[in-house]
């Protein structure tokens, strides 16, 4: 039996290239990809990158290993396009996760609806809204250049053109920040600074609300201003459950590696793919628990 299961396993091999892989998040989307592999089977070899040029050496690496399908998470705003169309030419499908480059021959990509995020979003600040006039401020992504990223200019539009209809709030202009703990806890110092009398922090930007969290304790302003965010982090979870944020969009790592390998596996087999897929996140607030966002 164990024979069988190993001439099974080394049919498909799959490559996998993710961030560096000391990011939490891209460690859960690769534990999920790992369980749904040694469900269907199947072998899993992992590429990491520390910068976006690394990326298009990865792809053409993974060509030149003979594998039998690519799940890729791609930096935003960068075209690997040549390289996605030379692997699909050479019968190899491309599945891409989270980031798309859509003029592209890839075969399907997985991401989250960044419009419904921003839905999401000001629904949970929504009762803090319609309060006194307040200022909030609104935290988006930005490339390692510092610019805006599409998904966050998207959802900038979003929360922007939604809040229009509260006649009390005023938005300052979005603050394009890099994710991660460190941006989010700098870019709130500078905004408390800037405006003492801030109403609440919209943080759009995945992996920073625990930094904004920890700015906010360090300024003793921590429940005294609104604050919804995407992720978890330090301290986000024991915020939440005494209620000192508005909540948090929940998205969830190892389904998102269980949906990319099951969808390149269904690739490479010639079965029948959707182009888009929508990953599942959900919106996880003190006084109304977790609504889940099929």
């Amino acid at each position: 039996m164990a024979a069988e299961t190993e001439a099974l396993i080394v049919e498909t091999h799959l490559t996998v290239i993710l961030p560096d892989n000391s990011d939490s998040f891209f460690r859960s989307v690769a534990s999920g990809g790992r369980s749904e592999a040694v469900f269907q089977q199947v072998a899993l070899e992992f590429l990491y990158y520390n910068s976006d040029r690394e990326v298009g050496l990865l792809l053409r690496q993974a060509r030149w290993m003979q594998t039998d399908g690519v799940l890729i998470y791609l930096p935003e705003q960068n075209s690997f396009k040549h390289e996605i169309n030379q692997l699909e030419s050479s019968g190899i499908p491309v599945v891409t996760l989270i980031h798309d480059t859509p003029l592209s021959e890839r075969r399907a990509h997985l991401g989250f609806d960044d419009e419904g995020i921003a839905r999401e979003l000001v629904r949970m600040i929504g009762i803090r809204a319609e309060q006194d006039t307040q200022t909030w401020a609104l935290l988006i992504g930005s490339d390692n250049e510092g610019q805006p990223t599409w998904g966050g200019t998207r959802i900038a539009a979003v929360v922007r053109s939604m809040l229009s209809s509260y006649g009390g709030v005023e938005l300052l202009s979005e603050r394009a920040i890099v994710h991660g703990y460190f941006s989010g806890e700098q870019a709130s110092v500078r905004l408390l600074r800037e405006h003492p009398d801030l109403g609440g922090i919209i943080v759009a930007v995945p992996q920073t609300l625990g930094g904004v969290v920890q700015a906010l304790i360090d300024q003793h302003r921590l429940g005294s201003i609104g604050v919804v965010g995407i992720d978890f982090g330090a301290g986000v979870e024991e915020a939440l459950t005494r209620g000192l944020l508005d909540g948090t969009i929940s998205r969830h790592p190892e389904q998102v590696g269980v949906q990319g390998v099951r969808t390149l596996i269904h690739a490479v087999r010639g079965e029948y793919i959707a182009e888009y897929h929508d990953l599942a996140y959900s919106a996880v607030e003190p006084t109304r628990g977790t609504s889940w966002q099929e």
